[in-house]
């Protein structure tokens, strides 16, 4: 995966431009908003689609 424009925090929702990317892999971030500094709880636009679609299909299902 090519290195995204921003990240998003997973549990504010803000987008965060200054991350660290490495090898496709998000290694560090920075909330300015909530403080969050866990790079597991931040994902890509492209990733929160698809969790959004699995939740969807959940919900659903």
């Amino acid at each position: 995966m090519a290195q995204p424009d921003y990240v998003i925090c997973l549990e504010c929702e803000t987008p965060t431009y200054v991350f660290e990317w490495d090898e496709g892999h998000l290694k560090e971030a920075h909330c300015p908003v909530c403080g969050n500094d866990d790079p597991a709880s931040f994902a890509s636009e492209e990733d929160l689609e698809e969790l959004n679609l699995s939740q969807d299909r959940e919900d659903k299902g």
